[in-house]
């Protein structure tokens, strides 16, 4: 603003006085109220800038702890995933699922080929042949082509072979008869591998290769494929269901001889989540050295391990889940390798490399730091005394019931005494406050011969489950895990009990589904 333009009217404190202003001082004050407004601009945008800084502060903040809780998370997985396949398989856990890759030991450390110490030798038996021969012979020398004439002699080894694809195609006859008493077209009962077109050994094959895992769509295009057979997935979900319904009866006698403690003396429990209709549940399983259950279930709580177990009164290897409480007739024993895991999970935290229970041996640090000094005393106390009582059983396994008796005393008091210590450490202090809860469970595989210290083998069970979750997310239907728990439950049963699947579906189809003559024929009465 120019100063012509200015117009200043200033009061005088008399009304015969009057102020004068010169131009100079009229132009100094304007450079005054422009450097003002200059001022107040520049705080605007300082003011505008301190907001941003503050924005982007918050967004940081909240990126730094999300990170640092994935990363907490990474940390604490490492006692799942291990850290190298001998550690991974220490706990359980498959070689692919290694969260890091260790370069490889040196040639004179490595575990040479083959059988190892200890262990007997195992070959592939010899087959027996049971087709023609197959003959493989020259007319003429292939060096310098001279006849060669009868052979002088001869040498054989087996060699097995598929047979060629084909399809058995048959009539199916029912006789029918007409009743001298009621009058009355009658027929035999239909069993269920005659159900439908299609005949016991191709819904046996269907089941097999549910079992192993493979989709109804890749089901479909293997028997169009290999047979020239078109098979709709809805004829193969017929078959399935089938197939489950044949086996219920042989289902449910084994859920029986499960929680028959005369029968099944001790057993691994563990449960996984399944998703059925879209919303998780939870598969159960139980297993013993002859057998293997699954039941999925709503939940995780008591009620449903008291479901899956019900009346159980042998002796029960588990997670240590609080769920298994609810079992008061049975006889408890915490599973070894997760204890171990709890201490694994707070040493990766602080940088330790996870350790395994069995094998003595230092931490070693994998990243700079101070880890509490404490909560490496109390993780090798809490080691050794399991690994004591590991050792005492393997060394004398035919230990008379007193001595057993006697051992077992021995190390819990040991173990009691040291979770009392009173821990100052936090870590140390909850995983001492969670095993003296469960202390009388630490050592029953002492006490109780033929007791598992670890439940790797109902792990094992659990993973075959899993297999299906991962290739087809679950079931969709509550009938679909009813089939399911049917198929798995005889299938590794039979796997442990050295007996054909194929056979047992083959025989359960062919029985017959109810006693007695069947329904009336239809069609004319003469």
């Amino acid at each position: 603003m120019a100063p012509r333009d200015l117009r200043l009217l200033l009061a005088p404190e008399e009304p015969d006085d009057s102020i004068v202003v010169s131009r100079k001082k009229v132009a100094e004050l304007l450079r005054r109220l422009e450097r003002l407004d200059q001022t107040e601009h520049q705080l605007r945008e300082a003011q505008e800038e301190i907001r941003r800084l503050r924005e982007e502060k918050a967004r940081s903040k909240e990126k730094r702890a999300s990170l640092k809780a994935a990363l907490d998370k990474l940390r604490s997985s490492l006692s799942v995933l291990g850290t190298d396949a001998k550690t991974a398989a220490a706990v359980g856990v498959p070689s692919s699922r290694v969260f890091f890759r260790q370069t490889p030991p040196p040639p004179k450390d490595r575990r040479r080929t083959g059988g190892q110490p200890g262990h007997p030798g195992v070959t592939r038996p010899r087959p027996t042949a049971n087709a023609p021969p197959k003959m493989l012979a020259l007319k003429e020398c292939p060096k310098c082509t001279h006849p060669l004439g009868e052979p002088a002699d001869s040498w054989s080894r087996p060699v097995t072979d598929l047979p060629a694809p084909g399809l058995e195609i048959f009539d199916l006859e029912v006789l029918r008869y007409k009743c001298p008493g009621c009058g009355e077209r009658v027929h035999a009962p239909i069993p269920e591998a005659y159900r439908g077109d299609f005949g016991p050994r191709l819904k046996a094959f269907v089941a097999e290769l549910r079992v192993l895992g493979m989709p109804f769509e890749k089901i479909a295009e293997l028997l169009r494929m290999r047979y020239d057979l078109e098979v709709s997935v809805a004829s193969l979900i017929a078959m399935e269901d089938g197939v489950a319904e044949s086996l219920d009866e042989t289902y449910r006698s084994l859920g029986e001889e499960l929680r028959d403690a005369e029968r099944t003396p001790s057993a691994q429990g563990d449960e996984t989540g399944m998703p059925v209709h879209g919303k998780t549940e939870w598969l159960w399983v139980g297993t013993s050295p002859n057998l293997t259950v699954y039941h999925i279930l709503a939940g995780r709580s008591g009620e449903a391990a008291a479901t899956m177990w019900a009346g159980y009164r042998g002796k029960l290897t588990h997670d240590g889940l609080d769920s298994y409480n609810s079992l008061t007739e049975a006889e408890h024993q915490m599973d070894l390798v997760h204890s171990n895991r709890w201490l694994q999970k707070v040493e990766a935290g602080h940088g330790i490399r996870p350790r395994g229970l069995l094998k003595e041996e230092g931490p070693t640090y994998e990243r700079a730091g101070r880890p509490p000094k404490e909560f490496l005393r109390f993780a090798a106390g809490v080691r050794s005394r399991l690994r004591a009582e590991v050792r005492w059983v393997e060394r004398y396994p035919k230990a008379t019931p007193e001595a057993r008796e006697r051992r077992y005393a021995r190390a819990v008091r040991s173990m009691g005494r040291f979770l009392a210590k009173g821990w100052r450490d936090e870590d140390a202090a909850r995983i001492a406050d969670e095993l003296g809860q469960r202390l009388e469970t630490l050592f029953t595989f002492v006490r109780r011969p033929g007791v598992s210290w670890n439940s790797n083998e109902a792990e094992r069970e659990v993973r075959v489950a899993v297999v299906h979750r991962k290739i087809s997310g679950g079931r969709r239907t509550a009938r679909g895990a009813w089939v399911l728990e049917r198929l798995l439950t005889v299938w590794r049963t039979c796997a442990k009990r050295q007996i054909q699947f194929w056979g047992i579906v083959g025989e359960r189809l062919g029985a017959l589904p109810q006693a007695g003559v069947g329904p009336p024929s239809a069609g004319p009465a003469s």
